[in-house]
């Protein structure tokens, strides 16, 4: 009497296998498709990829950061790990919104800590000029958190502020 165990593993083995490079076929396209290695550089034009930014894109082409600053120079931490985790998780919660999310907004509004970072970087490029304004050297709860620099400078980088 035969056994039918050969041909059920050889189907699961099959089936397997399909999965597999179904799943790795269908990320490899998304990621050419997404111009998922843009990412990985410092252009703003990567930021640019998704519909969603063109009127930011194009403000900050107009702006007088663009000979300046790129979009990471002051949407991201500037040491190492911190601005990879931080493109990550950005890139993560961009990714989960544009698949699963039925009330995408036209446009994105940045988060608490995009903000925090976004002070700091202005703080750190323009030290020189708001050292009498800003002093780094106190511990944060002893400065004034309530005024930010985009509050005077809200148009700098680009119109629709942050």
């Amino acid at each position: 009497m035969k056994t039918s165990k050969p041909k059920t593993t050889s189907f699961l083995v099959v089936l397997a296998v399909f999965v597999v490079v179904a799943g790795l076929g269908g990320g490899i396209y998304t990621f050419y498709n997404a111009k998922g290695f843009s990412y990985l550089s410092n252009q703003s034009s990567a930021c640019n990829n998704c519909h969603v930014m063109n009127e930011v894109y194009d403000d900050w082409n107009k702006s007088s950061h663009k000979e300046v600053a790129t979009c990471s120079d002051c949407h991201l931490p500037h040491e190492l790990i911190p601005k990879w985790i931080a493109k990550a998780q950005s890139g993560i919660g961009h990714a989960y919104a544009f698949t699963f999310d039925k009330n995408l907004p036209m446009h994105f509004s940045a988060t608490k800590k995009t903000q925090e970072i976004v002070q700091e970087n202005c703080i750190r490029c323009h030290l020189p000029y708001v050292k009498n304004v800003v002093n780094p050297t106190l511990r944060p709860e002893h400065q004034d958190q309530s005024l930010k620099c985009v509050s005077c400078h809200q148009g700098v980088g680009h119109s629709r502020g942050f």
